[in-house]
Parts: C-alpha cells; structure tokens; sequence
C-alpha cells in the first residue's frame, strides 16, 4: 500500500503538555476542492445516448417495460477501499445538490445549508461530489478508491478511455457508468479512472456493492472524485438526502442517511520531514515513516473531515513502556473545515524506550491509533535479487503478502512483533511471477508486524510492515 504526508512546519516543543498548551504547529483547511460542470448539451448527449441504449435492451427483451415506481430503491454508500488498502477513512463531501435555481452564488443544499455550488453560466449542482481526503492525486494513482454500485441494477450506459487528469473546467467527457434499476430510477457514477471501468457491458446486472471502477477525473473536472447523479423512472432529478429544504423528494433514498456534518479522523501518520506538494495533477513526494530512532524528530499529523472548532480531540502520544510521553486536548481553532489538517514534532529523547509507540486521537466517542517503532528495525535485511517485490496488507485477520519473483524457489515466511520476536515461521514455494501468500492473524495483538521473506537457495531475505489494526 502507498503512503502519504502532508506540508509541515516545525518548532521545538520540550515543556511538559500543561506549561505548552500544545498548540498546533501548523495545518488548517484543505481548500482544493474538486469542482464540476455539465452544459445543457451534455446532458442532452447523455440522455440521447441512455434512451438510445434502453431501447435496444427493451428490443433485446432484457430491459423491463414496465416498472414498479412504489418500490423505491434504497441505496448504500457508493465508495469502498479498494482490495490491498485500508484505513480510517478516504472522503469527504464538498457538494450536494444545489436546491436553489437562482446564480451566481445563491445557494440552498437539501439541509437549507450552502454545501453547493453553482456558477456564472447557470449551472445549478445537480449531484453529490465525493472528494478524496487526504493525498487525492497518491490515492488516484495507486487505485486506492473503488466506485461500487449502490444499488442492484442493469448497466445502460458505460463509457470508458477519456482523458482523467484534468485540474480544470474543459469540455471533455467523462468516463461513468450508469445503472437502471427495478424502479426505474437511474443512478450516474462519473469522472473515474480511464481503464479502470467493471468488465461488464451495456445489458449486464450488477449487484448492490459491486466493482464499477476507481475514482479519477475525467471529464470537466477540476480533481480527483465521483460525481454521483440520481434520476427517478420519468427522468426527474432526485436528491437522495431527505432535509428541510429538498425540494425534489420528500424521502431519503439511502438504506441508512448519514447526519449533515460527521466530525471524523480520516488519517494519523508520523513522519520524518515535510514532502513537496507538487502542482494538480503530481502527487505528492511524500516522508513517511514508521520507523525512528532516539534522538530523531518525530512528526505527528492527524486528518480529519468535518471537524468544527467546538469538536474535543483528545490527542495521546504512548512510548513502549505503556507510559504517557504527551496527553493533551485540541479544539480547531476555526469553525468549521470539510477538511483540516494539524500537526505538531517532537524530538524522541535519546534514553527513549524502544519499541512499539502509539499516536492517538479519541473524537466525539472514536478511538483512532497510528503505531510505530522507536529503535533499530529488528530484522537485518540483505535483499535477495529475486524477489523483485513484495507488498501486504491486514484484511480480515489475515496478512496477505504479495510477492514478486523472476524464478520458483523454496522461502521461508517468518512474522516478528515490533521487538523482533518470530511469532509464525513456515516455509512454502513461490512461482516465477506474482505470488500471494495469506497468513492468518487472528491471534495475533494489532500492531506493526515484520514480514520476513527467505531465499533458502541463497540465503537472502527481504522484509515488509505490516500494521495490524484493532
């Protein structure tokens, strides 16, 4: 899995929590928020080419004629980590449907509040904008985000192979995928990533949580997200989020509605230094770090969507002893960001405790942990030349290591705790190419864990982390 920083700023902190304050050292709103645009004559196109599609699947017989317009579809969330990533949280929401028809800049989303936009030449919003938080351009790239379908349906309309790096308006297509349901309604998924698009064709079912693609912005986009669109059997825009002021419907169309604003912790991460933000559509170089030494600078970041500056974040660094090295409470200092970021550095004492650490936040109830390592690593790594590559990640109790090879060899798999003790060891066989070995850990303690990987022909080894979460 990759990983990802954020721009720091330092200063010294060495009084104890009460005499600091612990101010942050810096951070704030994240502002570059993706924005789109659709022109009347795209969504004409759209629409032609959708009826265009439906009648030839009626002429097929596998589009039904007739549909039950009281059996309202009821959706689930239409984004999912991707196989091989995990985490807290990818998201944040930047926009709603725009209730108001009135512009520039009068604005109304279905819970009377401004989470919208419109613009000069007319264009009332007309979906929900799904945003990638934190490190959009890293998540894009490594396919971190899948786009699932909310609801059972038939695919009426794919396009794929459009540009989907674009930073500004422009009047490109997109590539979307777009699913009729039982009740006729129809639900668009747009701006994803060129190839990234489900196998499936035009005529084909998908169930509720299926793989459609993976986020990216094709299309008149400004950056990374999904464009989530809904129409009922007639063609009538529908907003999904049941409020004061939704005009179009008076029933939510979500399984289970989420609150307007929902304060979350999206990402912890230590770091070494600051990366380099590079300008859309560059990732970022990022610092990142697990692993430090006494005597090193540690930075400590935290992520969150929502939060506003009455949100109690109760913020803990734990060294390896168990003890308490920083206790202290943060209020953004701000009265609300969709998203924010704020870190604080600190220097590790040269007499510090080695081995596993902990960085953690508790907000509104939620507990979230970053674990890492204070010391030498506990394994000494001499890379064998014929494991090319080897990757892992924690997914339903079990480590799932992935690894690259250019022959078939005998290797020895040993897990180690952070203090370098072997709590599984076994030995197996690896072809020429791409090779994934499961490991269970279900008895294992969350934490970080070392993979090491044996050459028993040459005696080589590589080695990985892995951070098992609670």
């Amino acid at each position: 899995m990759k990983q990802w920083t954020v721009l720091i700023i330092c200063c010294n902190l060495i009084l104890t929590a009460a005499a600091q304050g612990f101010a942050p050292a810096g951070g704030g709103e994240y502002t570059v928020l993706p924005h789109d645009e659709m022109s009347p004559a795209k969504y004409a196109e759209i629409f032609k080419n959708i009826e265009e599609n439906e009648v030839y699947l009626k002429a097929q017989g596998l589009l039904n004629e007739n549909y039950n317009k009281t059996a309202a579809v009821e959706f689930q969330f239409p984004l999912e980590w991707n196989d091989g990533f995990e985490g807290y949280n990818f998201y944040a929401i930047s926009n709603y449907v725009d209730h108001n028809p009135a512009y520039p800049g009068v604005l109304t989303d279905y819970n009377c509040g401004s989470r919208t936009y419109d613009t000069d030449a007319g264009y009332n919003h007309q979906g929900i904008d799904y945003f990638l938080w934190p490190f959009d351009w890293n998540l894009t790239n490594a396919g971190a985000v899948k786009i699932v379908a909310a609801a059972p349906g038939m695919i009426v309309g794919k396009y794929d192979g459009n540009f989907d790096e674009n930073c500004a308006f422009n009047p490109g297509s997109w590539n979307a995928v777009y699913l009729r349901h039982d009740d006729g309604s129809t639900t668009w998924y747009g701006h994803m990533k060129s190839g990234s698009l489900t196998t499936k064709n035009l005529g084909d079912m998908v169930e509720a949580g299926e793989y459609l693609g993976t986020v990216g912005s094709s299309g008149n986009s400004t950056g990374p997200h999904l464009h989530f669109e809904v129409y009922d059997a007639d063609d009538n825009l529908i907003d999904p989020f049941a409020g004061t002021c939704n005009d179009l419907n008076a029933e939510s169309w979500w399984t289970a509605q989420d609150e307007y604003i929902v304060p979350q912790i999206n990402r912890l991460q230590t770091h070494v230094s600051p990366p380099t933000f590079l300008p859309c559509p560059e990732p970022a170089i990022t610092n990142e770090s697990n692993s430090f030494d006494p005597g090193d600078i540690c930075y400590f970041v935290l992520y969150a969507k929502d939060l506003s500056g009455t949100d109690l974040c109760n913020l803990k660094i734990t060294k390896a002893d168990g003890s308490v090295w920083y206790d202290w409470e943060f209020y953004q200092p701000a009265d609300f960001y969709l998203a924010s970021y704020w870190y604080w550095y600190y220097t590790i004492d040269t007499d510090a405790p080695e081995g596993e650490w902990i960085w953690s936040v508790e907000l509104d109830g939620e507990y979230y942990e970053h674990r890492f390592v204070v010391g030498q690593l506990p394994i000494d790594i001499q890379s064998t030349s014929s494991i090319t590559s080897a990757t892992g990640y924690y997914q339903n109790d079990m480590f799932q290591i992935n690894v690259m090879s250019d022959k078939t060899m005998p290797v020895q798999v040993t897990i180690l705790n952070a203090f370098g003790q072997a709590v599984n060891s076994f030995s197996t066989q690896i072809a020429d190419g791409k090779n994934v070995i499961p490991v269970a850990a279900n008895a294992l303690a969350a934490g970080i864990y070392y993979i090491q990987i044996i050459d028993e022909n040459s005696n080589t080894n590589t080695a990985i982390s892995i951070l098992k979460h609670e």
